[in-house]
């Protein structure tokens, strides 16, 4: 979103287009009437590049960005800088808000420290090859978060990274390279050519039902947090999705809860997958819960749980203010707020409850990934095969 800010006594545009921040001057006193006009623009210009018909050229022909911006004359392959960031404009509309930003901050504190000299026809397997082996070294710094305010930006120090984070990394190079494959100024995807690093499964570290317990009772010392928390222990909802929640998805007739969305540090947004948008049974514990939340916070805000100001929770406040200190409390095992949701998976599985129902509870398409993800929490699957049909044939003499 673009803003204005005052230097000098004069008004200046903040705005970021194609992955670059601008700063531009409008050579108005900073008054009320040109405060109005400088606003105007500003709404324009959002709506110009919402719309993807933004020109710089012809609001700033003067401005500071105007040769980066400018049309190139050849059709021969441009400087990476030049064309990632081109590529990561014409990309941001069709991702989600925090994938966007994520994408942002690849292409601005890594692609581009590594590649944006080089013309994009000269990225070859051995420059990818080289790239990955400085990340898993942590040889490249970590950039600033990129940001559109005036804050100093402090960068981090070099840190090596893990599989996962270096593969998402070179997915993001994967596709901004496509477009060059098909423009023909190269002959092949050299990222798409190297295979990507072995990752470790994401670990599982549920709370057994004694621990959630615990966690509730010794942890929380306020009565909406533990309301909040039984709903995310017995639900398997995603903690986006439960911070999501308003009145209007509870169905008390039919004791279900509607997910029809998610609410992340970016704001409010679509559920992770397709398969996510879908109706959760409330068991007692939960309908319990938020039946007694409802008699405190329902004229408040729409949303279930609120903030102090009626909108929904901040997700690190909740995870710095409120989780990571009841864990303290309560002396557990340190643990991720996502845990909540495997802990339901768990406890489901092991008090006997369907693969398949604890596949629909979780949003998954089929219980394939039930069983890949929890099988040693099945109890079948824990070497007590074939146990039942052996004390039915006892009893039965055979």
């Amino acid at each position: 979103m673009a803003s204005f800010y005052i230097k000098d006594t004069y008004l200046y545009i903040d705005f970021r287009w194609r992955g670059v921040r601008c700063q531009e001057a409008t050579r108005l006193a900073d008054t009320t009437e040109n405060r109005a006009k400088v606003r105007r623009d500003i709404r324009q210009i959002d709506g110009e590049i919402a719309a993807g018909t933004f020109e710089y050229l012809r609001w700033f022909p003067h401005g500071r960005k105007a040769a980066l911006f400018a049309p190139t004359e050849s059709n021969g392959p441009p400087l990476y800088r030049e064309y990632v960031e081109r590529w990561l404009a014409d990309k941001t509309a069709r991702l989600g808000a925090g994938t966007a930003y994520d994408w942002q901050r690849i292409v601005e504190s890594r692609l581009i420290p590594a590649f944006g000299g080089h013309l994009v026809s000269e990225i070859d397997m051995e420059a990818v090859e080289g790239f990955i082996a400085v990340l898993k070294r942590g040889e490249a710094a970590t950039a600033p978060v990129p940001d559109t305010t005036n804050r100093r930006k402090h960068p981090r120090a070099p840190q090596k990274l893990s599989n996962r984070r270096v593969n998402i990394i070179v997915k993001v190079l994967r596709q901004s390279l496509d477009r060059a494959v098909a423009k023909g100024w190269l002959k092949d995807n050299p990222a798409r050519n190297i295979d990507l690093l072995r990752e470790d499964k994401p670990e599982i570290e549920p709370f057994s039902l004694g621990e959630v317990q615990t966690f509730v009772s010794e942890g929380l010392d306020d009565d909406q947090d533990r309301r909040y928390f039984r709903v995310a222990f017995f639900t398997g909802l995603r903690p986006g999705e439960e911070i999501g929640l308003q009145w209007d998805d509870i169905d008390w007739r039919r004791r279900t809860i509607r997910v029809r969305r998610s609410v992340s540090r970016f704001g409010k947004g679509p559920t992770k997958t397709i398969e996510s948008k879908r109706d959760v049974e409330m068991l007692p514990i939960v309908e319990q819960a938020l039946r007694a939340q409802r008699a405190v916070k329902q004229l408040q805000s729409p949303w279930v749980f609120a903030n102090r100001d009626g909108g929904p929770l901040d997700i690190t406040n909740l995870r710095e203010r409120v989780w990571r200190p009841a864990i303290r409390r309560a002396k557990l095992r340190t643990r991720t707020l996502y845990q909540t949701r495997h802990t339901f998976a768990t406890l489901m599985l092991e008090a006997g409850e369907s693969p398949g129902w604890v596949a629909k509870q979780l949003g998954h398409t089929n219980a394939e990934m039930v069983y890949r993800r929890y099988h040693k929490f099945i109890p079948n699957l824990r070497g007590r095969d074939g146990a039942h049909a052996a004390r039915w044939l006892a009893d039965e003499g055979l």
